[in-house]
């Protein structure tokens, strides 16, 4: 349909999840380039680049960039400016942008492509909150004219769509939900099956795992002061609590929480030892922001339990309204109560949330000509 297209997709840093959904384009376009930063001294860039020479269609550019201190509502600590993009943009026909999180970089790149008459989709979560702040109002009002620039507005969820129409001039915005590449969860349908199958809840022992950063934002410290407090309670049932992931909070929560109930493992990003970690646990919380790290969880039969505003996907992706959560402390009295949880509704949970579902989306929201 592309063949003879070439489509370039703009980001702050390539992290190794999103490389792995984005590369499902290559089999629709004459090329896909993708823009991105360096990166943290962790090497994002590096994990994300591993396994790419099968596609020959696919360039990375690395580009210098200027890299802006930031702290506030941004899910990033900083952000990054890179001029030097404005000679890539006239070699391709097509641009995905990464939307309010990069917004330094829009101001320049939108205008010029647009001048150059690219078809162009801004990409954005829109706002999950449940209250909309002065902070956020004023950035509405500022990048609101780079959106009326752009041709089409893709939100990560049902409730980013909204918000983008009704706040940020997304006049043909469309929800295509946030997702991961879904090829290594078909592989392993039949293990998935066979877990939910087999689980038997324990009244005397719930396990509870979180996988994801580990810093303020998400909250894990009040997610372990719950379960603190539920396994104080001096009754029959014990509440363990496997913490699997990196970030700036991790030494500082390690050495004041860690016990025999509450473990943390570091990051680990070998799914086959995730799925582990995911078939032995009764449910997986999500206490802060977030939507990548429920739709994970599900597709390893999981069933979550979070908070409203964890990015909007988590409207679109559970079901049972039960596991939705308005406050941190209805944490305490939802694990208080815990009943069995019927998991019978992620069996082939894959077919429903494939990522060639979100490519095929994606391609729609292309001119044909």
């Amino acid at each position: 349909m592309f063949k003879s297209k070439k489509v370039l997709i703009v980001q702050r840093v390539i992290t190794s999840y999103r490389l792995e959904l984005l590369k499902g384009l290559c089999d629709y376009f004459l090329e896909v380039g993708i823009v991105t930063s360096v990166g943290e001294v962790k090497g994002t860039l590096k994990k994300a680049k591993y396994n790419i020479d099968d596609f020959e269609n696919l360039k990375i550019y690395e580009l210098k960039s200027w890299k802006v201190g930031y702290t506030g509502e941004s899910r990033s600590t900083s952000l990054f400016v890179y001029p030097s993009i404005i000679k890539l943009i006239k070699s391709y026909d097509f641009l995905i942008i990464e939307g309010t999180t990069n917004v330094l970089n829009n101001s320049y790149i939108i205008p010029i492509a647009k001048i150059l008459n690219k078809h162009i989709i801004w990409w954005d979560s829109g706002y999950s909150p449940s209250k909309r702040t002065l902070r956020r109002k004023f950035i509405d009002t500022v990048i609101k004219p780079l959106v009326l620039l752009t041709d089409k507005q893709m939100a990560y969820s049902s409730k980013g769509e909204k918000y983008l129409r009704k706040y940020m001039g997304g006049k043909n915005a469309f929800t295509n939900l946030n997702t991961i590449d879904t090829e290594y969860f078909e592989k392993i349908r039949n293990e998935v099956k066979t877990s939910i199958l087999n689980y038997n809840f324990n009244t005397n022992l719930v396990r509870l795992l979180y996988v994801g950063v580990v810093e303020k934002r998400k909250r894990i410290q009040e997610l372990i002061d719950q379960v603190n407090t539920l396994n104080s309670d001096n009754n029959n049932r014990q509440y363990t609590l496997d913490i699997v992931g990196g970030g700036n909070q991790l030494e500082e929560l390690k050495s004041e929480y860690q016990s025999s109930l509450v473990n943390f493992h570091g990051p680990i990003y070998d799914k086959e030892t995730l799925k582990l970690f995911y078939f032995k646990s009764d449910l997986f919380v999500l206490p802060g922001d977030g939507g990548l790290a429920i739709l994970q969880s599900l597709l390893y039969g999981l069933p979550v339990l979070c908070l409203y505003g964890a990015d909007g996907t988590e409207e679109d992706y559970i079901q049972d309204k039960k596991f939705l959560l308005q406050k941190t402390e209805d944490i305490y009295e939802f694990l208080k109560h815990i009943e069995t949880i019927d998991r019978t509704e992620y069996l082939d949970y894959v077919d429903k949330v494939s990522s060639k579902f979100w490519i095929e989306k994606l391609i729609k929201a292309f001119p044909n000509q």
